[in-house]
């Protein structure tokens, strides 16, 4: 039902449309966005952790999870992590 409404909401404007463009517009400036969040994104969540540690210990540890996942996808996600000769994480 929800995809019934956005895709009414989406067909009745050009939303989609103006967002398609201005993504091939700036698209090394957005890809270069992802990329950085990409790399540096895991230590934000381990800050974020080490911060909240002092808090609350339950949400300081489930941080220090994410950013435990987010290294291992972000490093191993694209090649097993055994095998060290053929990678395609540069």
């Amino acid at each position: 039902m929800a995809k019934k409404i956005i895709k009414k909401v989406l067909d009745k404007t050009d939303l989609d449309e103006k967002l398609i463009a201005e993504y091939k517009e700036n698209k090394s400036m957005y890809d270069m966005i992802l990329c950085y969040t990409k790399c540096y994104g895991g230590y934000v969540l381990a800050v974020g952790a080490g911060c909240t540690f002092g808090v609350s210990l339950l949400w300081g540890t489930l941080l220090l999870a994410a950013a435990a996942g987010w290294a291992y996808w972000s490093v191993c996600g694209c090649k097993p992590c055994k095998d060290t000769q053929d990678t395609c994480c540069k």
